[in-house]
């Protein structure tokens, strides 16, 4: 009796990104979920010089490495000929790279001319928005040339049906283009599933506890949710985790629409650790991701408070999924920032359609987002790839 031949284990997958993983930024979260999976070198363009510095958000256990690169001209980073650059160009190992990056483009560009039988796919995180002026026109061009390589790499992920239609619409070929949702590590969303919503959250003799999760910079638009609970006339707070460049502009908004009150009512944390992040959590009734533009394409902080029964507003943005990330069945509002302050004030007035969202928002992430599923999702893709076969989109609930 003879035995079977040993199955051919999968090659490891190196990956490409601007920035240093894991970092506190959705695409650095995102290529170290996957190196997880995948192991592989990560390699980084280290666009903000944090390899020496940064104090890593999540624990990293598979191999980094800094590419060689210009210095940077405003967010424009590209690669320098270097021994680390031609390691990964005469690679045979599959190669993943992280887009927007017009240096990790070029990467995969020449990566594919070199060696065409090679396996190089993209991860498209999110379009840029239309922009006048000579950057507005630059993100265009990069945008234009993006699409033209994507659309003749053998696979390509993005992170929700939404911009898998504008990928389709852009030219992309419909087999090659699979959604994976963005998910959360294993020890957050065991944190998450198991926290138990106090017995008085969204009681009528409380505030409205609103949470605002992320830097605090130019697109998450703080100021407009400040806005919009300075005019409500149901009782509510406000905790906001993250610290950014307009911090202190905030902090100023704030005290000029809330007078005495502003530091009762909102509460400025910076940076937390992760259990205080879920101590605020536990405490919250409601999340709010106030962002402008589809460079917000998803929002994993709506996954984190999804799994702890907390539900989230976003806005519906062309080219951009966070809306659809959110969107749950009781709670039918046109996800317009016009419509803000008067869906937050409905949810203030009724604490029971608050619970009812919370269960339904954990639900959904059971459904859609929970890890089990996102790995499955990820076996299915990687597999014909690794059998040196066409790549088909699964198929994203919901």
């Amino acid at each position: 009796m003879t035995s079977a031949p040993p199955q051919k284990r999968p090659q490891a997958t190196q990956q490409l990104l601007r920035e240093w993983p894991p970092g506190y930024g959705g695409i650095e979260r995102v290529a170290h979920e996957l190196a997880m999976v995948w192991g592989g070198v990560v390699w980084s363009l280290d666009a903000q010089n944090r390899s020496s510095s940064e104090q890593d958000a999540i624990l990293a256990c598979y191999p980094r490495r800094r590419l060689a690169r210009t210095p940077p001209l405003g967010r424009l980073v590209l690669p320098l000929p270097s021994t680390g650059l031609w390691s990964l160009l005469r690679s045979d190992q599959p190669l993943h790279g992280h887009l927007p990056s017009i240096g990790v483009l070029l990467v995969l560009l020449v990566a594919r001319l070199c060696r065409p039988r090679r396996r190089v796919t993209a991860h498209w995180h999110f379009f840029f928005e239309p922009a006048s002026g000579l950057s507005g026109r630059f993100f265009s061009v990069y945008q234009w040339l993006a699409l033209r390589v994507v659309c003749g790499l053998p696979g390509v992920i993005t992170t929700s049906p939404l911009l898998k239609q504008e990928l389709l619409r852009c030219g992309c070929r419909p087999e090659r283009v699979a959604v994976l949702p963005c998910c959360l590590s294993d020890d957050q969303e065991a944190a998450a599933l198991v926290l138990k919503r106090s017995p008085s959250s969204s009681s009528a003799h409380q505030p409205m506890r609103v949470l605002f999760i992320g830097r605090l910079g130019s697109y998450k638009r703080l100021d407009w949710l400040l806005h919009s609970l300075a005019e409500l006339d149901q009782a509510w707070c406000l905790d906001v985790v993250g610290d950014g460049p307009r911090r202190l502009e905030f902090e100023a908004l704030a005290d000029q629409l809330m007078g005495s009150q502003s530091d009762q009512l909102v509460r400025f944390h910076g940076r937390l650790p992760e259990a205080d992040k879920q101590q605020r959590l536990l405490e919250a009734d409601l999340l709010v991701l106030p962002s402008q533009s589809s460079n917000e394409a998803f929002g994993i902080v709506q996954l984190e408070a999804m799994a702890a029964g907390v539900p989230a507003l976003a806005f519906q943005r062309w080219r951009s999924g966070m809306g659809w990330v959110c969107q749950l069945p009781a709670l039918n509002w046109s996800q317009t920032p016009q419509d803000l302050t008067p869906v937050l004030q409905k949810l203030a007035g009724d604490p029971a359609l608050l619970r009812e969202l919370g269960v339904q928002a954990r639900l959904r992430y059971q459904q859609l987002f929970c890890r089990s599923i996102w790995l499955d999702q990820l076996k299915r893709w990687s597999n014909p790839l690794n059998s040196s076969q066409t790549p088909v989109g699964f198929r994203a609930r919901g």
